[in-house]
């Protein structure tokens, strides 16, 4: 297994680099706690000292980049989707609480505070044509290159931010629907990280991933006991619902067993 924090000649490229230790993932924020993809949620993560937060674009209509996990949000007109959408009918359906953000608000508000992981969205019915040069537009504009990693389950859409950007950082999400073929996929794009569902992380994967310079985060993980196992296989971040409990657990090496979790998981 390749040391922490050195530079691995590999399929991750010359200049990638796995994290000197494992990273606290924020997956949508804090939202094991506050609604999923808001500023509230984000708030909490950096709060709560997460390392990275990641969040979903999407694209609407009059082709403002908004974060949401799923392309369709109860409210909108005739169970539209967030594309045939314009955004005020994607804000109109929102109360304070729920409001979408825009990416542009969230790089502002928290892009010189904490790294973001954006995942970028895509379907057939909606490829969002361009979102991966408008969004490292909006990245070079802020100058927050550096500090952010795009990823996708969509080949096509990191083939297309690899070709615009060659030193963009890309991972490769892998899914248990289509876990074959990963390490050709990360290959493809010179990618710097693969992001395997949690029951794909084996030993052997993490030691194949290692080996040919990739970093390692697996999601979603909100069990202390598991984060403890997955810690222990080598992986080099977590994706979480809970950026505090993994903290707890990283610092202060608790007993995974002495973490209450609530009742309602």
């Amino acid at each position: 297994m390749a040391a922490r924090g050195r530079t691995v000649a590999g399929l991750g490229g010359l200049n990638a680099q796995r994290p000197a230790r494992p990273l606290v993932i924020a997956h949508r924020g804090a939202s094991g706690e506050l609604r999923e993809n808001t500023l509230a949620a984000y708030e909490l993560a950096v709060a709560q000292r997460a390392d990275m937060i990641e969040i979903d674009l999407h694209r609407t209509r009059d082709g403002a980049i908004v974060i949401a996990h799923d392309e369709r949000l109860a409210g909108l007109p005739g169970d539209s989707e967030i594309g045939e959408c314009s955004l005020a009918e994607v804000r109109a359906v929102a109360d304070g609480e729920r409001r979408v953000p825009t990416l542009d608000e969230v790089l502002d508000g928290f892009g010189a505070r904490i790294p973001f992981n954006l995942e970028i969205k895509s379907s057939p019915v909606h490829p969002y044509p361009g979102i991966e040069a408008e969004t490292l537009a909006a990245l070079h504009a802020r100058g927050l290159g550096p500090s952010i990693l795009c990823s996708s389950f969509d080949d096509a859409v990191l083939q297309r931010l690899r070709e615009a950007a060659p030193a963009a950082r890309i991972g490769v999400l892998v899914s248990p629907r289509a876990p074959e073929h990963w390490l050709e996929r990360c290959g493809a794009v010179s990618a710097e990280a693969v992001h395997f569902w949690k029951g794909l992380a084996t030993d052997d994967a993490v030691e194949t991933a290692h080996r040919e310079g990739l970093a390692v985060y697996v999601y979603t993980v909100d069990d202390p006991a598991q984060m403890r196992a997955l810690l222990d296989r080598g992986c080099d971040g977590l994706f979480t619902n809970f950026p505090a409990r993994m903290r707890a657990l990283l610092e202060n090496e608790v007993d995974p067993s002495g973490i209450e979790l609530d009742s309602a998981e």
